[in-house]
């Protein structure tokens, strides 16, 4: 089972991809609405169980979110026969996530998040300490908007690496359609998104090996909005999963199937939950 392409969808506040307006802004909407879905629902611990394509039980896969009845701490916990326990520790603040720490092995990732007068997203500080270097990593990108409260650009830079400028072009309506990464002066990665009806449904690059457009990610909704479909593409395009999602009648995910390039079952993740 490839862990690493599994476990991106399960992660909260964990990096999907390469893209910074996926990842930042996307990702975080997309955390802070299963918080207070979780709060909505007063869920106490969501656990899940994975199967294998033969219908066994995966051994040594252990996934656990438990929420405090305040909401202002969420623990996660993963683990699988291939890797070392991941703990990972969200921390809120008046229902926006300020803080997550994430433990594995010797490694301590801790991100801080910083909100504007208008509860938009401007800081994001990510600080990496591993008992192996002498040194932390620290990244930080700082975001900036339109007056409208539009994502305008970023601004990555941090310790050891060169400074990257985002910029962000929009349409019409508002939805960010390309994505500009330039360092130096020099514009070094383009995305491009794509909507229907004012909801994303593909997130594309420029492959130079394949001299065209490949999308990395693919979605597909239902009629309540929830995402009931995603395809994920590695950059050579040699990786293909296919997700698909049901829901809970109060909109918790009941269950994630992950299929290969020739649709082949690769797992199939089934969630539960408790309430305080």
């Amino acid at each position: 089972m490839k862990w690493s392409l599994l476990f991106c969808t399960l992660l909260i506040g964990n990096s999907l991809w390469g893209q910074f307006y996926l990842n930042d802004i996307i990702g975080l909407k997309t955390s802070q609405e299963k918080y207070q879905l979780m709060r909505k629902n007063k869920v106490k611990k969501i656990s899940a169980i994975s199967l294998e394509a033969d219908g066994s039980t995966t051994k040594g896969f252990i996934l656990n979110q438990e929420l405090q009845l305040d909401g202002k701490k969420m623990i996660t916990t993963i683990a699988n026969s291939a890797s070392p326990v991941e703990k990972i520790t969200n921390i809120y603040e008046l229902s926006k996530l300020k803080r997550t720490i994430v433990n594995k092995s010797s490694i301590e990732t801790t991100t801080d998040y910083g909100y504007d007068e208008r509860g938009f997203l401007n800081k994001i500080i990510s600080t990496t300490a591993d008992s192996a270097q002498k040194k932390p990593v620290t990244e930080t990108h700082n975001w900036y908007y339109q007056p409208n409260g539009t994502p305008a650009r970023m601004i990555k830079f941090g310790n050891g690496m060169d400074t990257v400028n985002i910029e962000l072009l929009t349409d019409s309506s508002g939805n960010i359609i390309e994505e500009y990464w330039f360092k130096k002066g020099k514009k070094i990665e383009t995305y491009y998104y794509y909507y229907s009806n004012n909801q994303l449904t593909d997130v594309v690059r420029f492959n130079i090996k394949a001299n065209r457009l490949i999308p990395d990610f693919v979605f597909e909704y239902n009629q309540q909005n929830q995402l009931i479909n995603m395809i994920q593409i590695s950059f050579n395009g040699s990786a293909v999963i296919h997700w698909t999602y049901t829901y809970h009648s109060n909109g918790l995910r009941e269950t994630e199937t992950a299929r290969d390039k020739a649709k082949n079952i690769i797992a199939k993740i089934i969630y539960s939950f408790e309430k305080h």
